[in-house]
């Protein structure tokens, strides 16, 4: 039994050594780790069909000019920064108009953040923990927004772009370009969104903590923090437009929204993060305390070589606890101030636990390198599986908008009774997707009704109501009518819609039951529902479908927004 153990724990010794040496390959290794990324994310891209956010983003930036993208903007419909739409823009202009290039500025952006995760961590430790710290987003539920084509995944780019920078002015590399780059990255982050203001708290607390570590205030590091104030003053016309709906808008903040958003970042991390510490415990048990021989040489190498130093300045850890706090700053502004908050408006948090993870990774297992390289491993290893699972059978993280969903309501149609009578869409984000999807039989027959004392009636909000009169039918050319005078008009219709997934945003049918409409059963699938709306309750006598109970709102989680 002796004899086995202290085989296995030189085969250890062995596995520690060489992967001391892959460790000093270790941008090579970023760059095979670069070469999967950009693959499984632009199948992904190329693939997925745009769902309700993503074609606000594609008809804003499809307007004619930049001026016209601000005055979009103004009806407070939309509350995102033009330079989104820039970068969409451009993308466009480079690579056509298409499923790959309209989320190109989030896949790039979101590289760029690993990319800049693993330099901060890399100057500190060595290339294993660096990969780890890179690599980490990739495992959570973040990396979504590496192709979503919403504003979040060049949130993320700017975040990490001002973390190496921050770091970078600290040590006096190319002092003047970091600082450089630190207000620009810094000002390109809420030029993207609004929320992404919030990015320079983390920074902000570490280089108070550097200050006082200093008893100096740095002068330049903090002129460059407060950068963002310009484009903070540019944009405030278009703010106060948005700020127009917070008083109703369809998320208000509530303090439950900061532990779901940390179960649901790391929910999707969970088995690699589990096998890394079951492998960890078993190889602590199996190896001796003290380092193999080969690696105590190296134990004795300056930090710039591929040992881990054991010198992480506080400032940096402050730094990265400041982002993983931002979930919880942002739901308190958003009960002060802004009345708005989504899980995804706090994904900069992401980049602080990726730093920790790194720094962890080379203090947990800094005697072995071949531990270092397994937690590599382990997080590589799922985001593939993961991925492949994917491509096999997509989810809605993957596939939010399936083929079927679109040509479903085309087949009921046609079996449908009353000819061509007109179909109401009940909820918006179908009535998006099928207006911008659906076939020319679907998009003719189509329409939203619209009413925003309705919606706040019985939703308790009105601002995805407001947006489709004030955005969606003037800026989008789409269908939206008033409901009074529709209703008026047409004494029998159609309504189709997911009817519980989406009933955050289906306050139709309560009103149309309200008014004492017939509402029958035509057909089902899922979610899905289509019914027949009448006046009258003889009309619709002798027929086969029967009147349904009044539709519950679905007890699931809402789907985050905008």
């Amino acid at each position: 039994m002796l004899r086995g153990e202290s085989g296995v724990r030189r085969a250890l010794e062995w596995a520690d050594r060489h992967s001391h040496g892959l460790e000093r390959r270790g941008v090579l290794l970023f760059a095979g780790v670069s070469t999967l990324y950009w693959a499984v994310t632009g199948v992904l891209a190329a693939r997925k069909l745009m769902w309700n956010d993503e074609l606000y983003t594609y008809y804003v930036t499809l307007l004619p000019s930049m001026r016209q993208v601000w005055a979009a903007l103004l009806s407070g419909g939309e509350q995102t920064p033009p330079f989104f739409y820039f970068a969409t823009r451009v993308s466009f202009d480079l690579f056509g108009v298409n499923h790959l290039s309209i989320r190109l500025p989030e896949m790039l952006g979101f590289w760029v953040m690993s990319a800049c995760l693993f330099v901060f961590v890399s100057r500190r430790t060595s290339s294993f923990p660096a990969l780890s710290a890179a690599t980490f987003p990739l495992v959570t539920i973040v990396y979504k927004y590496a192709y979503e084509a919403r504003a979040y995944g060049l949130v993320l780019g700017f975040a990490g772009l001002a973390l190496v920078s921050w770091q970078s002015a600290a040590l006096g590399r190319r002092r003047v370009l970091s600082l450089l780059c630190l207000a620009i990255s810094l000002s390109g982050a809420l030029s993207s969104h609004y929320y992404a203001i919030f990015v320079i708290f983390p920074l902000a607390l570490g280089e108070a903590t550097r200050t006082f570590m200093r008893r100096r205030l740095d002068v330049a590091i903090w002129a460059a923090l407060v950068a963002p104030a310009a484009p903070f003053a540019l944009h405030l016309p278009l703010m106060r437009a948005g700020q127009a709906y917070a008083g109703a808008f369809w998320s208000p903040p509530q303090w439950l929204d900061v532990p779901d958003f940390y179960e649901d970042l790391f929910t999707p991390a969970l088995v690699p993060v589990a096998a890394i510490l079951v492998l960890g415990v078993i190889h602590a048990a199996l190896v001796r305390d003290e380092p193999a021989p080969a690696i105590e040489a190296a134990a004795s190498a300056p930090p710039s070589s591929a040992t881990p130093s054991s010198a992480t300045p506080a400032a940096e850890i402050v730094v990265a606890c400041g982002f993983i706090v931002i979930p919880v700053v942002s739901v308190v502004l958003a009960k002060v101030a802004t009345g708005a908050f989504a899980d995804r408006y706090a994904v900069p948090a992401v980049l602080g636990f990726a730093v920790l993870a790194g720094f962890g990774t080379a203090v947990a297992f800094k005697r072995h390198p071949v531990m270092r390289a397994t937690a590599v491993g382990c997080l590589v290893g799922w985001f593939a599986l993961s991925q492949a699972r994917e491509f096999v059978e997509p989810t809605g993280v993957s596939l939010p908008v399936s083929r079927l969903t679109i040509d479903r309501p085309a087949a009921w149609l046609k079996a449908a009774p009353g000819g061509q009578l007109p179909v109401v869409v009940a909820d918006s984000h179908t009535f998006t997707v099928l207006t911008h999807y659906g076939s020319p039989e679907i998009r003719a027959r189509i329409v939203y009704l619209a009413d925003a004392d309705l919606a706040l009636k019985h939703l308790g909000h009105n601002s995805v109501e407001r947006g489709m009169l004030d955005l969606l039918r003037p800026w989008f050319r789409m269908n939206v009518v008033e409901f009074e005078p529709f209703v008026a008009q047409h004494p029998q219709f159609l309504v189709y819609g997911d009817f519980f997934r989406m009933a955050f945003v289906n306050w139709m049918t309560p009103e149309l039951q309200h008014r004492g409409m017939r509402l029958e059963l035509l057909n089902r699938e899922g979610d899905n529902l289509l019914l027949l709306a009448s006046r009258h309750e003889g009309e619709a006598a002798g027929s086969s479908a029967r009147v349904i109970s009044p539709l519950e709102p679905s007890s699931a989680r809402l789907p985050p927004p905008r």
